[in-house]
């Protein structure tokens, strides 16, 4: 199961891969800079609107899997399992490495 730490991760790296600071990303979604470095750091407990409200600045879905899927996903992420291309070019859009 995907924990605060990890959203928090993925919200900190979308943001730095689109070169926007964390006041600014704040400020579009509507919330203070503190609520932000608390949630990117896995120590806040953010409101549901505002997390949408982030990953619609972030141009970010929020996906909701079966638990069924979510050992697959681990296994591709830690690069355990044969990276699907649209593994690839989802980690390329992250910010995070691989992709073509």
């Amino acid at each position: 199961m995907t924990n605060l730490q990890d959203i928090g991760h993925r919200i900190r790296t979308a943001r730095k891969a689109r070169g926007i600071t964390a006041v600014a990303l704040a400020a579009l979604a509507g919330m203070h800079r503190n609520t932000l470095l608390a949630l990117e750091t896995g120590r806040g407990n953010i409101e549901l609107v505002k997390l949408l409200a982030l990953c619609e600045e972030l141009e970010l879905d929020l996906l909701l899997l079966p638990r069924q899927a979510a050992p697959l996903r681990a296994a591709e992420a830690q690069g355990l399992g044969s990276q699907t291309e649209l593994g690839a070019r989802l980690q390329a859009l992250m910010g995070e490495g691989g992709g073509t």
